[in-house]
């Protein structure tokens, strides 16, 4: 396989038309998003390809922490967009993503794992933002959802004197395992059903495949631990603006 240029990716573009013309075929009513989605994501990526070309030749950290802070700031504005009537939520999705990355990305340099190059930091953070995003979306629609539909049973745990910790508890598990759920599955099935994307990418740049394999344990792991500390940070952050001092449950629409 050559390295694809404009040429071959217009080509690709039929196979979008394609998927687009199945969905008006199906009558989905998925066609004005599929081919919205499309272009913003060719000129995304093409925004980003030329961003990350000046990145790269520029070999200045400090925009390659502004790159990860742009990538924060817009994962944290679209995961909470995803959760309707919470008000604050960017800020705390915000705060949850940032542990929860930056302290991967910081722990895999200080073990001299990663290197601080724009070329390693801002893929590898992508990945690990892109899905802690998702997990702290995920996390706050199920703690909303739960705490809204078991309150009566939250209200007679408190009656009965319990903390609000040991009346929202099993909720507040249950909520930090479905923002881990992705990267529970994909733990499950990796390398027998998905060869994923950092392993993929290597492989068709001609890696060796046990160079390529390594690379995506490294990363799958990043991921995993990032994710369980933005879904737990997200569900202590949440959780806590649904009781007063005095373990009262409040009326807050979520």
């Amino acid at each position: 396989m050559t390295a694809p240029g404009y040429t071959e990716t217009f080509i690709s573009i039929g196979l979008a038309l394609l998927a687009i013309g199945i969905s008006r075929f199906w009558k989905l009513d998925a066609e004005k998003d599929m081919a919205i989605g499309s272009v913003r994501a060719f000129i995304q990526l093409i925004a980003v390809g030329y961003a990350l070309n000046f990145i790269f030749d520029m070999k200045s950290p400090w925009l390659i922490l502004l790159a990860l802070a742009v990538m924060i700031i817009v994962g944290a504005q679209a995961a909470s967009s995803k959760v309707k009537g919470f008000k604050g939520s960017f800020l705390l999705v915000m705060l949850a993503m940032s542990t929860g990355s930056l302290l991967t990305i910081g722990l895999m340099m200080g073990f001299d794992i990663i290197s601080f190059e724009a070329r390693y930091v801002i893929p590898l953070g992508g990945m690990i933002i892109g899905n802690s995003m998702n997990a702290s979306a995920l996390t706050i629609d199920r703690i909303c959802s739960d705490v809204s539909s078991h309150r009566l049973a939250i209200e007679t745990s408190l009656a009965l004197g319990k903390t609000w910790r040991t009346a929202s508890k099993k909720y507040i598990k249950s909520s930090t395992v479905t923002g881990m759920i992705a990267i529970l599955n994909s733990l499950k099935t990796i390398g027998i059903v998905a060869l994923p994307g950092a392993m993929t990418g290597m492989i068709l740049a001609g890696a060796e495949p046990l160079d390529a394999v390594l690379l995506q344990i490294i990363v799958m792991y990043m991921i995993l631990f990032a994710v369980t500390v933005t879904s737990v940070v997200t569900v202590e952050m949440t959780v806590r603006r649904f009781f007063t001092a005095n373990d009262q449950l409040k009326n807050l629409n979520c």
